[in-house]
């Protein structure tokens, strides 16, 4: 026995040697399976280089749909293409959106650092600290944007370029705050007292602040401040500055503020003064002076793409990047008192102009203005109808869509291909649908709601859109006029009819003393319709409460705040949150038994004593027409936006009843739907 393990003592090390050598051998020769979607990427930023790009999965997060974020995604999605990631191909791309909600944000972290992405890329300050805060075990590779100054963010980012956990790097963007008071003094070389509201909450929107605070001191220009935690205590926050005296309002980088902006601008408006910011592109501000966000989200891309090709995290600087972009509006001066004006030189400087004339962007791009209307359909086309709610609105929509294309001699199956996705009420799965669209080579997109027009419009260049249900697509981003529109984008629209209210108001409460209403800051459609309400209640001398509310779990508590406030009635001002949280208005309404008046036909079964709806199916139709136009050829921006004013009056005797108040025979007769007896 001893014998026998002395030869094997000696053997072993030979045999071992061979062993190993034919296991090396057999794994050369084996054939390497290509990587699949749910296998982990061997380019996985900690130094694991390969010499070819592999199918990567990649989740892109965001804190809610602003332009600005909008644009950085683009530019990330760009850069991302040019190195070879493309959607579709080599890339599988997830968009996630927090809709601006913390909590949310939060889940979502939890979320992607479970594993399943190759890399996480986030845009805004709240995304970046919540995805470092759920990734601190799991170490997903992570690239952020689009963050005033990620070494205070509290993540664990130094000064230092390379001072940074290993599994993440990315681009700090700090707003021009101090430029953007600079530039306010030269514009109005009086200028002594500016107000801002801000977000304490928000590292971002805190380090604007300071920065603005110290180039104040400089100038010896007084900076009072007020704070908002959500964007529905924006409106009295801005309303406290201008009780103060302020001569201009001022937005930093603030995602709350900016959530509620049209708010700021009307506020301002009414005491005439001017809005001014350090980020770009807000409809109505004198003049914005920041970052071009799409170029900040490319250079986000190139890193990002680094990262996908292999090279080590841990060796990649963190840097700034802030290319300049500067908005100079002059039709905001016809609403200030003060001197205000804005020296040649500035406007020369500036990237996009805004007069009478238009909007003058650098470079602008000629519009084409040949028109084939006559000629027949030269393909098949594929057609995405895109919606946001489901909704009694979002199907009349669909059925007039439908009814124009026929009427115009389109068929489904013949001459196009028809599909239909909802996204429930969730931003996040509205952007994911239009980009899945996209990605199907869909040769048209159309558009219900005001978000479904916001989306589109902003990740389609090229693809037509054409929209319907949509209050005021001025407001979008869209349009400036009827005829003034992004090239690939035209439809139909219709406010509310505030006007045509007030009669049927005064009729079935004769002596009203006080209205009351409900919007949504945080869309644009819902802002727009109740400027158009406030303004025709003021001509009736009836004062009117107004309450905002951002959120469906915020609507009972402010309904009720509203029903204890003496007034005779609720006018609701239509909004996609009105119409699918509208019970929870209707239940607190009844029980102060206070009368609904709306403008959503399917508010009427629900309670509403009288409603005066826009014709959603005329509206499509109109919509429907425009399609067939694009698809037998004419051009989007060669067709102006069709205005709709058909009405249809609703009229519910039950709630009527059960309210206390009576309808006009002369109402009940006019209208289109009676419920009840």
């Amino acid at each position: 026995m001893s014998k026998l393990s002395t030869i094997v003592r000696h053997l072993a090390p030979g045999l071992a040697a061979i062993f190993l050598a034919a296991c090396v051998l057999l794994l050369s020769d084996m054939p390497r399976k290509p990587r699949t979607e749910s296998q982990p990427s061997t380019g996985n930023g900690f130094g694991d280089a390969t010499p070819t790009k592999k199918p990567v999965r990649v989740a892109l997060l965001q804190m809610a749909s602003q332009p600005i974020l909008e644009d950085g995604a683009a530019g990330v999605i760009s850069a991302l293409a040019e190195h070879g990631y493309v959607e579709g191909q080599l890339l599988t791309l997830n968009r996630f959106n927090a809709a601006g909600d913390m909590a949310t944000a939060n889940a979502m972290a939890q979320e992607l650092s479970g594993g399943r992405y190759d890399l996480v890329v986030t845009l805004s300050t709240p995304c970046l600290q919540a995805m470092a805060n759920a990734n601190k075990k799991s170490g997903v590779p992570h690239v952020f944007g689009m963050v005033s100054d990620p070494s205070i963010a509290g993540v664990g980012i130094g000064a230092g370029p390379l001072d940074h956990p290993p599994h993440m790097v990315g681009i700090g963007t700090l707003p021009p705050a101090d430029r953007s008071i600079e530039m306010a003094r030269e514009v109005f070389p009086k200028l002594s007292r500016i107000g801002v509201v801000w977000n304490p909450a928000e590292v971002n929107s805190e380090i604007a602040t300071k920065a603005a605070r110290e180039m104040c001191r400089k100038l010896k220009i007084e900076l009072l401040e007020a704070n908002a935690e959500n964007t529905a205590a924006v409106r009295e926050a801005a309303a406290s500055l201008i009780d103060r005296q302020v001569e201009a309002l001022w937005v930093g980088g603030d995602v709350t503020v900016l959530g509620a902006i049209d708010v700021v601008i009307k506020a301002a408006r009414q005491a005439k003064i001017p809005v001014f910011t350090c980020i770009p592109g807000n409809k109505g501000t004198l003049f914005d002076l920041g970052a071009n966000y799409y170029e900040v989200g490319r250079t986000v891309g190139l890193l990002a793409s680094k990262v996908l090709d292999g090279e080590a995290i841990n060796k990649l600087s963190w840097e700034r990047a802030v290319p300049p972009k500067l908005f100079v509006n002059k039709l905001a001066l016809e609403h200030i008192s003060r001197d205000w004006s804005f020296p040649q030189k500035l406007v020369a400087a500036a990237d996009v102009v805004i007069d009478a004339q238009g909007v003058h962007e650098k470079p602008r791009a000629a519009v084409p203005a040949k028109s084939t209307a006559n000629a027949a359909p030269a393909k098949k086309w594929k057609l995405r109808l895109l919606a946001y709610v489901n909704s009694v609105e979002t199907e009349e929509s669909e059925q007039g869509l439908l009814a124009g294309l026929k009427d115009a001699g389109l068929l489904p199956d013949r001459d196009f291909e028809w599909k239909v996705a909802n996204a429930q009420g969730d931003i996040a799965t509205l952007q994911s649908l239009v980009d899945s669209a996209l990605g199907e080579q869909a040769d048209m997109l159309l558009t219900i709601s005001t978000q479904t027009l916001q989306a589109a419009s902003r990740r389609s260049k090229q693809t037509p859109v054409v929209f319907t249900m949509v209050a005021n697509p001025f407001t979008t981003g869209a349009a400036t006029s009827e005829t003034e529109h992004l090239p690939n984008v035209t439809g139909a629209y219709g406010a509310q009819d505030s006007e045509g209210m007030m009669p049927i108001l005064k009729q079935v409460i004769p002596n009203a003393k006080r209205y009351g209403t409900l919007f949504s800051p945080t869309e644009v459609n819902s802002v727009s319709n109740h400027q158009v309400l406030e303004a025709a209640i003021k001509k009736t001398g009836v004062p009117l409460v107004s309450i905002g509310v951002s959120t469906s779990a915020e609507v009972p508590d402010a309904t009720q705040s509203l029903c204890s406030q003496e007034i005779d009635a609720i006018c609701l001002t239509n909004s996609n949150l009105a119409i699918s949280s509208f019970p929870s208005v209707a239940l607190p309404a009844k029980r102060s038994k206070i009368p609904i008046f709306g403008f959503a036909g399917s508010m009427s079964k629900q309670g509403a004593v009288v409603v005066l709806a826009r014709d959603y199916f005329d509206m499509g139709h109109s919509a429907g027409g425009i399609a067939a136009r694009v698809i037998r050829g004419e051009l989007p921006a060669s067709i102006p936006l069709s205005p709709v004013k058909k009405n249809r009056l609703f009229v519910n005797l039950d709630a009527a009843r059960e309210c206390g108040v009576a309808i006009p025979p002369e109402l009940v007769k006019a209208a289109d739907v009676v419920i009840g007896k």
